[in-house]
């Protein structure tokens, strides 16, 4: 780039099969390459290597269905569109590119996203939108530049990892048109502006209290909503009144304790692997990575647990305590809503339950629940 101006060479909707090989003789000065809406099917090696130099490929629109390992040569590049092919996964030297800001993958075959693109610190827009995508990687949290995460369109992903939600930076959600089950009960309220989770995701059964500002109220008939709920076993159940469905919240939550309308002098001790794990938490902070937790020795079960993070924070705004394990559960509406648009809430402790009541009562009607049978 000279005197501010980029040297761009576009060389798109021109039915190119291949790579022309006449790339090879480009000055190093150019800094972008259009190659959308071509026909070509692979990537060569070559390609990778003689053009380190790049900062912006566009291959959308193409039937590109593998890439080489020999992405990971393009060190220089910011922005990378694969829109629009046939991807069925993507290799792991992805995680190579260190400098990219923006990685473009919609309209693919992917079945999911290598770990490795937790390594992309400077990663700030990941578009994976109408893919094949069952799961996307907890890693996705360490690039605490992601601004913009898409995936709508994935009807095999079921969940979102929490701890994505609480990226400092992040601005933008949207995975409408899923199969979510669970959303989560803790997110990162000072960045955090744009969410679209709600739109024919439906096997939600409730919404966590964090999420109401982003959400519609269900005016659904209860029967046409019994069709479209599924209770997998991979969730704990939970029965309440006023809908006739079960409610799917975490496997993770071990023991759940309701009540938070009358102040009762009995606290429910929290448990001891809770304690650890809040611990761990805040003495490690995630820094060590999954690596690192491996170095420290921690039992298996610890580990995953500290890498996955925590189910919630506690809804008392004085003690945004983790719970990792043990919760008292609050189910509420909002008085004007529809009863069916039941809104989740977590707390470490009756006390930070009864001290929250406390405050929104003239807003919220609590709802009585009951665990449901095995």
């Amino acid at each position: 780039m000279e005197n501010g101006f980029r040297s761009i060479l576009h060389l798109s909707y021109r039915d190119y099969r291949v790579v022309p090989e006449e790339l090879r003789d480009c000055p190093d000065a150019i800094d972008e390459i259009y190659l959308k809406e071509n026909l070509i099917r692979h990537l060569p090696d070559w390609f990778c290597v003689d053009m380190a130099h790049l900062r912006f490929l566009c291959l959308a629109g193409n039937v590109i269905d593998t890439l080489p390992s020999a992405i990971g040569r393009l060190e220089c590049l910011e922005t990378l569109d694969l829109s629009g092919n046939s991807l069925q996964h993507l290799p792991n030297t992805v995680g190579k590119l260190g400098r990219l800001v923006k990685l473009l993958l919609n309209g693919n075959l992917l079945l999911q996203l290598p770990a490795e693109l937790g390594h992309l610190k400077r990663l700030e827009v990941l578009e994976a939108r109408k893919n094949r995508l069952t799961t996307v990687p907890i890693q996705l949290a360490n690039c605490t530049a992601l601004q913009d995460l898409l995936l709508d369109d994935n009807p095999g992903l079921v969940s979102i990892p929490t701890r994505l939600f609480n990226l400092p930076a992040l601005c933008f959600v949207s995975a409408e048109r899923c199969n979510l089950y669970q959303l989560p009960f803790s997110i990162n309220t000072t960045s955090l502006l744009f969410v679209r989770l709600f739109a024919n995701n439906q096997c939600l059964t409730h919404c966590p209290l964090p999420l109401e500002r982003f959400a519609q109220p269900d005016y659904d008939a209860l029967e046409e909503k019994m069709r479209r709920i599924r209770n997998p076993p991979c969730y704990r159940h939970i029965r309440c009144q006023p809908v006739p469905y079960l409610l799917n919240l975490p496997l993770e939550l071990v023991r759940l304790h309701g009540g938070s309308t009358v102040e009762s002098q009995h606290q429910q001790p929290r448990c001891l692997l809770d304690q650890a794990l809040n611990a761990c938490s805040r003495a490690f902070r995630f820094e060590f990575g999954e690596d690192g937790l491996e170095k420290l020795q921690l039992p298996q079960h610890l580990a995953v647990r500290l890498l996955t993070g925590s189910v919630a924070r506690c809804s008392s705004s004085p003690c945004d305590r983790q719970i990792f394990t043990e919760a008292v559960l609050v189910l509420v509406k909002r008085r004007e809503y529809a009863r069916n648009f039941l809104l989740s809430a977590l707390f470490c402790s009756q006390l930070c339950a009864v001290r929250w009541y406390r405050y929104s009562c003239d807003t919220y009607e609590e709802l009585l629940w009951t665990p449901s049978p095995p």
